[in-house]
């Protein structure tokens, strides 16, 4: 009795017309075999099953066949039948992945050095190319580069990235691509028919779509289910390759978008006792938000993979139920369980893990400590102004608490003592006045406002910060003359501000009398504010910051001063409520 061949064994093809969708790649080798313009060496890659091996058979036949027609070989002749039954020396088969040593490499350079014994050439196929070692790789380079005009080298591998570059730049590559499925469906409906297997086109649409685009997968799928019976149905696929009715991915689905998590363990426990595999599970599940994904767009049911006629409908009701980030998001996160799958993790763990996190709702992200600690220090644009109209109070003095709200509409007395000048507020070209208080009371004025109201009573002043030891009332800085002919040297542009100004020293910082626009200018310029601090250190040799000086008789009129009439105007316009009571 003959022993039985396994079908994708039985069925491989024999020649370039048999194979079953490249197209493009059998239409280039054809046409190099007819035209006599074999290249040296070819590197074919492309998952599994997807006809690398085969083609490279098909290949070495035609370009040794001497009745080849228009690229095919006639599969009659003696070397045909002798490259086929592997009688035939002059095409070598070497499986890369037990053969990948350095001397395995080397026997092959050794004897390319003798001609074909029966062909026209010899053919080396090399299969699971990305297997070999680093050094048979370089013991390959040479003469795959420059091999004798007699040899044919033929590389195959589905890890291409592993590939290294020197390699692939003496090689012509050709892409294989998956196999549709209903290419496969097709391939594999006839083979049943010449088998004698009865196969419904329900059931081949389910092989094929099983298969993932490997013909080679297809044709054991079915192997394996002729086995069990001669009919082979969609239900006997389903039980044979360990696969169930696609009903319980919108089960799934269903009980993941209303948050029954333990409907969906659930149903996970029950498709594991019928045998079902997590990891292909999963990869169910993948392919299910994927195409409930693309039935949401328009257009997209065209691209939809793996689904039936009868299950198109279903996809397209069910993605007006289920958002896209929905789908998204299950993507992203069962990708994640599979990745974990493949490193040896429990992959009925893994998926229960990943379903309950779908089940429940979608957390807001949390800042990281980077990005809270930047949103806190985030610098401030100057603006000379509030950006909105605030409730009043009176413009604080320097380095002084704000005043009570009683006491906010009385003008300041004046001071015992001889006046002294005053230096504007302690921080640096920022901002001088201070954000007024939002909760401010309404400020009630008498219904007379003819005269001036009296000074607050002295006890009533906010009382001024202590200032710190180093920090004295400003003097004038004798050095400034030496420091403006120095910048005078450095920058003219910042000269033509400071020209024939004064400054004063307060202990801690220079304070510089100037103009709106010199502190507009210098607020936004850090350069020039580095420039007069550096200037200062090197001709007084002291190290100090600076400031900008207004003296008191020069500031800037505040509500608070004006007369009462322009008081209440102003605070009308700035949205503040003003209550005037009658004077009895």
């Amino acid at each position: 009795m003959a022993m039985y061949r396994a079908l994708y064994r039985k069925w491989r093809p024999r020649r370039f017309e048999d194979v079953v969708g490249q197209s493009a790649i059998v239409t280039a080798l054809r046409n190099q075999v007819a035209a006599d313009r074999v290249g040296h060496a070819y590197l074919f890659t492309g998952v599994r099953g997807t006809g690398k091996t085969t083609c490279a058979k098909i290949f070495a036949k035609a370009v040794n066949c001497p009745h080849s027609v228009q690229g095919d070989p006639c599969c009659e002749c003696e070397i045909c039948r002798g490259i086929d039954d592997g009688s035939i020396l002059d095409v070598v088969e070497m499986d890369a992945a037990s053969n990948n040593g350095v001397d395995d490499v080397r026997t092959i350079r050794d004897e390319t050095n003798y001609t074909p014994s029966q062909g026209r050439k010899k053919v080396y196929i090399i299969d699971e190319v990305h297997m070999l070692s680093g050094p048979a790789f370089n013991a390959l380079l040479k003469t795959l580069e420059e091999p004798p005009s007699h040899v044919v080298f033929i590389l195959a591998t589905t890890e291409i990235q592993k590939v290294p570059a020197t390699i692939l730049s003496r090689c012509q590559r050709y892409d294989f691509g998956r196999i549709r499925p209903q290419d496969i469906a097709e391939r594999v409906l006839y083979i049943a028919g010449q088998e004698g297997i009865e196969l419904t086109p329900a059931a081949a649409g389910l092989i094929a779509r099983l298969a993932d685009g490997a013909l080679r997968d297809a044709l054991s799928i079915l192997d394996t289910c002729a086995g069990s019976s001669n009919h082979v149905d969609e239900e006997t696929v389903r039980r044979m390759a360990g696969v169930t009715d696609k009903s319980y991915l919108f089960r799934l689905s269903d009980a993941l978008q209303q948050g029954r998590s333990v409907a969906a363990l659930a149903e996970l426990a029950e498709l594991r006792q019928q045998s079902v595999d997590m990891k292909r599970l999963c990869e169910e599940m993948i392919a299910h938000y994927r195409n409930l994904m693309l039935a949401a767009l328009p257009g997209g049911q065209e691209l939809l993979g793996g689904v039936s006629p009868e299950e198109e409908p279903q996809y397209l009701e069910k993605a007006r139920t289920i958002p896209q980030s929905q789908s998204i998001r299950a993507i992203r996160r069962l990708g994640e369980a599979l990745e974990k799958m493949g490193r040896g993790t429990d992959q009925r763990v893994e998926l229960e893990l990943a379903l309950f996190a779908l089940s429940q709702p979608e957390e807001a992200p949390v800042p990281s400590a980077v990005q809270q600690a930047a949103a806190q220090s985030a610098v401030q644009p100057f603006v000379s102004a509030p950006a909105a109209p605030q409730p009043f109070m009176a413009v604080p003095r320097p380095a002084a608490a704000p005043a009570p709200a009683a006491a906010l509409s009385q003008p300041e007395p004046e001071p015992a003592a001889p006046p002294q000048p005053e230096p504007a507020p302690t921080v640096p070209w920022e901002a001088e006045p201070v954000q007024p208080a939002q909760n401010a009371a309404p400020v009630h004025l008498p219904s007379t406002p003819a005269a001036a109201p009296a000074p607050a009573p002295a006890q009533k002043q906010p009382q001024a910060r202590p200032q710190s030891a180093r920090q004295h009332p400003p003097e004038p800085f004798a050095q400034w003359p030496l420091v403006l002919e120095e910048l005078e040297q450095r920058d003219k542009m910042l000269i033509s501000f400071l020209k024939g100004t004064h400054a004063f020293y307060d202990g801690k910082r220079v304070l510089i009398e100037c103009s709106d626009l010199f502190r507009d200018f210098i607020r936004t310029n850090k350069d020039s504010q580095e420039l007069i601090k550096t200037v200062i250190a090197e001709k007084t040799g002291i190290r100090c910051g600076i400031g900008p000086y207004t003296p008191k008789g020069q500031a800037k009129q505040t509500p608070a001063l004006q007369s009462a009439d322009a008081t209440l105007q102003a605070l009308s316009a700035m949205g503040v409520p003003v209550i005037v009571q009658e004077k009895e």
